[in-house]
């Protein structure tokens, strides 16, 4: 081949690679435009949804005292009825209904389509899938969903904290203890939001690993002097719900339990503050004194 007709291959193989690199970008902008504000459609109301006024059964069209206002097992059926909000562009098109865990599937997959986190669904309905299977051959029968979900947030939790992403060890943990809070075991509900009153009073940051180490040696998994070592008003009126209301404790035995919460996490993790100084800063607390009693 001679040297002029290599020299107009090349330059054909060019022309090539940039007429797809442009077709790309031109797919990457009508993607965008999609999913633009202009572009995204409310999801309809659809034949078996009920409307939460309605007050019925989507499956067997049963009535109920009053509207759902939760997920609930239809008495009449035994099935699960699932409360979900249909995708809207503006807030006065929106629609509460209530639905079958078909439709309610349908539903999040619209709205992840919508807010453009449809992969991150997947990704996530992957895994889940993946963990029930495996629960199932462990166990020799099917895991319930709340099973599939705690198993999952403990396989989070060691994934965090091999990465010393501290920040999310410590919202994962937050919900776990949502989890057996909703199951009514309150004794170690309360012990995982101590754990997070614990973390936080540290200021638990997300590090980024290079080789598996911190970028760099003035980054610190647990910094309680940058401004992250607040604790979240949230946490700590469920600890305060736990305590006084479902538990009915006082704040000897909720000291006994942190104190041992604290000193198991702090002797593992090295944390800066020790568990008596962070004992004495929840009990100043004045959204924890303030319900006293």
């Amino acid at each position: 081949m001679g040297f002029f007709k290599k020299i107009k291959q090349l330059f054909a193989v060019e022309e090539a690679k940039k007429e797809t690199q442009e077709k790309s970008s031109i797919r990457v902008e009508v993607a965008k435009r999609s999913n633009s504000p202009e572009q995204k459609q409310k999801m309809q109301l659809e034949e078996g949804m009920k409307r939460l006024e309605d007050a019925t059964c989507p499956y067997c069209n049963h009535s109920f005292d009053k509207p759902l206002s939760r997920k609930k097992t239809c008495p009449l059926c035994k099935n699960d009825v699932y409360v979900r909000t249909l995708p809207f562009v503006q807030e006065k098109e929106r629609v509460r209904v209530a639905v079958t865990e078909e439709q309610a599937e349908k539903i999040e997959i619209a709205w992840a389509k919508q807010n453009g986190t449809y992969g991150e669904l997947m990704e996530s309905k992957r895994k889940y899938d993946k963990m029930k299977k495996q629960l199932n051959r462990d166990w020799g029968k099917e895991p319930g969903e709340e099973d599939v979900q705690w198993h999952l947030m403990m396989h989070e939790r060691i994934e965090h904290a091999n990465l010393h992403q501290w920040g999310l060890y410590r919202n994962t943990t937050l919900h776990m203890g949502e989890l057996l809070y909703k199951q009514k075991k309150y004794d170690l509900s309360l012990r995982l939001y101590l754990e997070v009153v614990y973390l936080d009073i540290n200021g638990p940051n997300n590090l980024m690993l290079v080789d598996g180490k911190p970028r760099s040696s003035k980054e610190k998994g647990f910094n309680p002097s940058n401004g992250n070592d607040r604790m979240a008003p949230g946490t700590i009126k469920r600890v305060v719900m736990l305590k006084d209301k479902k538990l009915k404790v006082d704040d000897a035995k909720v000291e006994e339990l942190f104190m041992d919460v604290a000193a198991q996490l702090g002797g593992a993790l090295k944390l800066p503050v020790s568990p008596e100084r962070a004992w004495n800063k929840l009990l100043k607390d004045e959204l924890y004194r303030g319900h006293e009693g």
